[in-house]
């Protein structure tokens, strides 16, 4: 099989079990592109690595590479390599994003950005995307490490069984089939027998891995840069797929999005994703086939356009609601069907698929009619507004009902062996966790809840309600950071700010007990400060709170008796300045439509 070392029981950090290696559907590749077997080299050794092999049914087949993408030699623009660093080392080496624009031409002079689509977005992407300009995965004489096979086997692995199921947009079968081609993934990035878009595929998918293996803490610190190396590696072929401007460019740009969820601010991804959703939409991808043109395609071929578009959407629609932004596409605009299973082993991935396309589009609801500046210009009455919040959330309630419902039907009919290898998958891939989709389900609430454009000051009621749903929240949070289930990228850390805003907030409405919570702000304060250094103003939020935690202690041990509660108050609104100061100094946008004053 192509993963071969995907189970390396010498390796320490591995903790995936005998049957991790079952990844791979059990089935045969279509004759077209089965191979006897390849040899696949990473680092210092080589091994046989058979291409998949068993049964697939007569539609599932692969899609070969397209090989009509404009590639440009390895010393082009979007290749150059700059050895010299700031400190004047030359073990580091630096990857260029902007060939043209700023750099000195040899006569002295600027050289000027082209007026087209490809050469702006590059050039925007140089601006805002910072990673992927270094690698520190490099020896004395600045040539690069080897990277041991199994370890890419598994980024790989990864990456298949927690990132595909939220964004399906690569096709496994064929993607796993070429990567089998592979004889040398240390030189990919010269090898021109490759389209320089599979090129990136190949680095991309293994950064991403990487970091998932990272969070699940199944990698050594030593090989913890190598999301960093391998981002590196990709990005060399960057300028080569954004001059496409195709399916292709939308794929290498999603994947290129995911990865910048781990970048300290949300801005690179922000406008990844209105790119991704511009190119999209300019594709026709939003639009269902006509029949002319679905008479001259595989059913694979239109399924693999439907998916990308699919997978488009989650992300611009999570990086959007995420920041407390309005999409750049509407629900009515969109006519293709949802994605379905083209053969049986993939039917538990679409349903997440699914199920997550179902939770960005609550989440845009919820956001168009409760938080849009037009949801705030609506002359309607506190009962009309609250038709509404009821209303949305009885979707919200039958989605979670729904999915839980489907949860327990699917544990109840598994056998032992299943259940086995479905608690080996949740270690990596923490979505079909009940954890996680509770947590889900009470951000969502909160969301809905919270003070908005709408519903500017929520009556008690529904701030009791609100402050329920913070607990909970926070709650099951901390119990996935504890099971190295939380990313730590800037998803998390923006909702993390929300629902200690919301605890904030509820405090200062009384809306929550504070003796009681006196547990989860120390605990907002933890997960805050476990993000590191590098997030500046998460650890400047977690001060504010280990401010208000201490203040908690403080009338802990007085028994609850407070002699000045308005001094109490004037402490909690001042902290709550504070942290909004520091959020608008970050421009993160979960901040309330009013003041508390």
């Amino acid at each position: 099989r192509l993963l071969t070392s995907l189970n390396d029981n010498s390796n320490p950090s591995s903790h995936l079990s005998s049957n991790e290696n079952s990844m791979i559907p059990s089935r045969s590749l279509p004759a077209s592109v089965q191979q006897s077997s390849t040899t696949s080299s990473f680092g210092g050794y080589n091994t046989p690595s058979p291409l998949i092999s068993s049964h697939v049914p007569a539609n599932a087949q692969a899609v070969p590479l397209q090989n009509n993408n404009r590639n440009t030699s390895n010393g082009d623009n979007g290749s150059n390599v700059n050895h010299d660093n700031n400190n004047g080392s030359t073990n580091t080496p630096q990857l260029s994003l902007t060939p043209y624009a700023n750099n000195s031409a040899p006569n002295g002079k600027f050289d000027s950005v082209p007026v087209d689509a490809s050469s702006i977005e590059f050039e925007t992407m140089s601006c805002c995307f910072k990673g992927g300009r270094t690698t520190s995965w490099v020896r004395e004489d600045g040539s690069f490490k080897s990277i041991d096979r199994s370890l890419l086997d598994r980024f790989i692995a990864a990456y298949f069984k927690h990132n595909h199921r939220l964004f399906p947009m690569i096709d496994k079968i064929a993607f796993l089939n070429d990567a089998a081609t592979i004889t040398d993934f240390e030189r990919l990035y010269d090898n021109k027998n490759y389209p320089d878009s599979f090129v990136f595929k190949v680095y991309m998918i293994m950064a991403i891995g990487c970091t998932t293996l990272q969070r699940a803490g199944m990698v050594s610190q030593d090989e913890e840069c190598l999301s960093e190396h391998l981002a590196f590696l990709a990005m060399k072929k960057f300028r080569s797929v954004i001059i496409l401007q195709d399916i292709e460019t939308v794929r290498c740009l999603l994947l290129l999005g995911i990865y910048s969820f781990f970048e300290p601010k949300g801005s690179s991804s922000w406008t990844i994703s209105g790119i991704i959703m511009r190119l999209t939409i300019g594709l026709g991808l939003n639009r269902e086939l006509t029949a002319k043109k679905l008479k001259s395609m595989s059913a694979l071929e239109a399924e693999a356009r439907y998916r990308v578009f699919w997978s488009a959407y989650c992300f611009e629609r999570l990086v959007c609601t995420s920041l407390g932004r309005i999409s750049g596409i509407d629900d009515e605009d969109i006519t293709v069907p949802l994605p379905r299973a083209l053969y049986v082993d993939e039917r538990d991935d679409l349903e997440m698929t699914k199920l997550m396309i179902s939770l960005r589009k609550m989440g845009g609801r919820i956001y168009k009619q409760v938080h849009s500046v037009s949801a705030g210009r609506q002359k309607l009455t506190i009962e009309q507004k609250q038709e509404i919040i009821s209303g949305l959330r009885k979707e919200l309630d039958e989605i979670y009902s729904r999915e839980s419902e489907r949860r327990k039907l699917k544990k109840s009919q598994m056998d032992q062996v299943e259940r086995e290898n479905n608690s080996t998958t949740n270690v990596i891939s923490f979505h079909s966790s009940e954890i996680w989709l509770a947590m889900r389900y009470s951000q969502l609430q909160i969301l809905l809840y919270r003070p908005s454009a709408l519903m500017p000051k929520p009556p008690i009621d529904s701030l009791s309600t609100l402050g329920e749903f913070c607990l909970q929240a926070w709650k099951h949070t901390y119990t996935l950071y504890k099971k190295r289930l939380l990313p730590l990228n800037w998803i998390t850390l923006f909702r993390t700010l929300t629902i200690c805003n919301t605890i904030l907030y509820c405090l200062c409405q009384w809306s929550i007990d504070l003796i009681e919570s006196k547990i989860e702000i120390q605990q907002c304060v933890e997960i805050l400060r476990h993000f590191g250094e590098r997030w500046i103003f998460a650890m400047r939020c977690a001060d504010v709170f280990q401010n208000i935690s201490n203040t908690i202690l403080d009338i802990s041990l007085s028994h609850g008796k407070v002699p000045n509660m308005d001094q109490l108050t004037r402490e909690l609104f001042g902290a709550s300045d504070s942290y909004q100061d520091i959020l608008d100094e970050n421009n993160v946008d979960v901040s309330w439509v009013d003041k508390l004053v």
